[in-house]
């Protein structure tokens, strides 16, 4: 069998009540017959599936309320993961992951357990973005700038009996075109992974933009209205004038001051001292804090490269596992005794002689691949932050050294002479001195404004050239892709005519179909311009479009949708039986002639005969009396 990714599995349904099992079923790839009279809780199994991966809206009646936590075993592209999920009426609950089977998983503690928000934050990611992951689909993004999840996914794998039939999607109170048409395109692979990783990357360096835009409008709205000129050009101009000018100044004192031949007063010494101690002692703490930074800065980048290799190794890893398998041991690698083979219906390891589950490896990886994702998103921000800190401290680093330089330049003429306040022309030149060095002070703050001014101003044209090539090559990716648009959609569509002339003859419009229009944005398909049909046919159409789209996702490696699909109540809308049997059977030889690695969950209150056996049906056939939900 082959598999394609991304392709997921249900293998165990448990849902609990007051610590004890309500449901437990289990489930196998291919075809899974759910099987029931009306009202004996069919649905309520289908639902508590389809919310335990991620689906909202789900309408729990009062006696599924009663129970407290689903469990839900799932093969994802091979590597087995437990999901845990409370059962409630409130939306956006959140999800815990647990990296193994159910059988450890219902043992493990709490400790054991990840547990995820619907929503994410800065400080943590949402379960629909560890199961993308999980599931090794690129992270999705409507272009209204909203982040798809699992939800908005489910709503096209999950086919439910609430929705109107003539809709595609699974019904939502928030619902959008937009989302409507980049989910649609999305799991029909048309995009490319390229392509959206450059529409996450347009995103992030339009939002830098706008922010850098918006730093220099607030510096130039702030000095413009003053009429201060910042331009750097001009302040190191000012800044050398007024040197020059304290230089004079500084001369002509020296030569009134020179008659005084006095020194200067020992109280003004030691204040001058007490301050180029504090200048010495800030300059040097600045340039300490730089140099730890640096050195920070290179241990963050080293650890993100190693970060970066361990995740490309995991990918090899997983590739080597695929290809190669567990290792067998046929001598002791310590005393090489030969090793007595296990008994081959035991997974147990040939050394130790523990048991050992086929899946865990490949759920270890998946874990180790969260957890290392995980690591690099904190790491890189750690670095941003480490990125700006030493921008920040670069910048004040000039203004303490020109402040330095200055205390030592009035130290030094104190030294040689001292400023009697009889001498009225030598307090003036030294209040001009004084007047000139805040003004230079207040000159270098404008600079280190100017510096950081142009270093938005370049770090800009950086940004925006960036952003013109990623929007150029999102466009020529989107340009190549539309010979994929035309054959996903192709495929599709073909499917769906088989399917509808594999019909019984109740809609003459199924046999005679010819040109059938999918329209994910508008929630609709019509078959040659036509819409609407019978409330049995419009039943039969829904469902047989989203077997149409399974069976393409078995034909086409590039599409994204799951190869899982759930449908419930195959006979709505007053569907006959000779009509629903023929459905179920179409069904059937679609599964049955696919090499490619699927599941489909249905229900139906009457299973024809050819599919009554344990080959097709999980769990019993529910009642009145024995409903699905083991409650008394």
């Amino acid at each position: 069998m082959t598999l394609f990714k991304p392709t997921i599995l249900v293998n165990r349904l448990i849902v609990v009540k007051d610590g004890r099992s309500v449901i437990d079923i289990s489930f196998h790839a291919g075809l899974n017959v759910i099987a029931g009279q009306n009202s004996s809780g069919k649905t309520t199994v289908i639902r508590f599936i389809a919310y335990a991966l991620g689906s909202e809206n789900i309408n729990f009646n009062q006696v599924a309320q009663m129970c407290d936590d689903i469990y839900l075993e799932i093969a994802a592209n091979e590597a087995v993961v437990t999901l845990r999920r409370n059962v409630s009426t409130q939306l956006m609950q959140p999800l815990s992951i647990f990296w193994g089977s159910m059988l450890a998983a219902m043992d493990a503690g709490p400790a054991m357990w990840q547990l995820y928000p619907f929503k994410r934050s800065e400080s943590k990611e949402s379960f629909s973005q560890v199961l993308f992951r999980l599931f090794e689909m690129p992270e999705l993004r409507s272009e209204g700038g909203s982040n798809i999840t699992m939800h908005q996914l489910m709503r096209l794998v999950y086919s439910d009996q609430e929705t109107p039939p003539s809709d595609l999607f699974r019904h939502d109170r928030f619902d959008r075109a937009i989302t409507r048409a980049a989910v649609g395109d999305y799991l029909l692979g048309i995009d490319s992974t390229e392509l959206y990783d450059l529409k996450l990357e347009e995103s992030s360096l339009d939002k830098e933009t706008t922010a850098i835009r918006a730093s220099i409008r607030t510096i130039y709205s702030t000095f413009g209205h003053s009429g201060t000129n910042i331009s750097l050009e001009f302040l190191d101009e000012k800044i050398q004038t007024l040197a020059s000018e304290v230089s004079d100044l500084q001369v002509r004192l020296a030569n009134l001051s020179a008659e005084s031949h006095k020194t200067s007063s020992a109280k003004e010494d030691n204040s001058l001292r007490e301050q180029l101690n504090d200048a010495h002692s800030s300059l040097s703490k600045l340039k300490q804090q730089k140099i730890a930074l640096q050195a920070e800065i290179a241990d963050s980048e080293l650890f993100l490269k190693e970060l970066e290799e361990r995740l490309s190794s995991l990918e090899e890893s997983a590739v080597a596992e695929s290809y190669l398998g567990t290792a067998i041991f046929s001598f002791c690698p310590s005393c090489f005794t030969k090793l007595e083979s296990a008994d081959e219906n035991l997974s147990t390891c040939t050394l130790c002689k523990s048991e050992i589950a086929e899946d865990a490896a490949r759920s270890q990886l998946a874990r180790m691949r969260n957890e290392l994702a995980l690591q690099l998103s904190e790491s890189n921000t750690i670095r941003t932050q480490q990125l700006r800190e030493l921008d920040s401290i670069s910048l004040e680093i000039p203004s303490a050294e020109m402040r330095l330089k200055s205390l030592e330049d009035r130290f030094k003429r104190n030294q040689s002479h001292w400023r009697s306040p009889h001498q009225i022309m030598m307090q003036s030149i030294s209040k001009d001195i004084g007047s000139k060095e805040q003004e230079i002070k207040n000159t270098l703050e404008l600079k280190k404004l100017a510096n950081l001014l142009e270093q938005l101003n370049t770090k800009l044209g950086q940004v925006e050239s960036q952003l013109e090539w990623t929007r150029g090559r999102i466009e020529a990716v989107s340009r190549a892709q539309v010979d994929r648009r035309n054959i996903a959609y192709l495929s599709v569509a073909d499917n769906l005519k088989e399917i509808l002339k594999e019909d019984l003859s109740r809609q003459t419009e199924f046999a005679e179909a010819n040109e059938i229009d999918i329209d994910f944005a508008a929630n609709r398909l019509t078959i040659d311009g036509q819409s609407q049909f019978s409330a049995s046919s419009m039943v039969f159409l829904r469902h047989g479009f989203h077997l149409a789209l399974l069976l393409s996702s078995l034909d086409n490696e590039y599409f994204r949708y799951p190869r899982l699909l759930i449908l419930d109540g195959i006979e709505d809308g007053g569907m006959e039986v000779e009509r629903s049997y023929n459905f179920q059977n179409i069904i059937a030889n679609r599964s049955n002639n696919s090499d490619t690695i699927h599941q489909i969950i249905m229900t139906t209150m009457d299973v024809c005969p050819e599919l009554d056996n344990e080959a097709y049906l999980v769990g019993r056939k529910f009642t009145h009396t024995e409903k699905s939900i083991g409650i008394s």
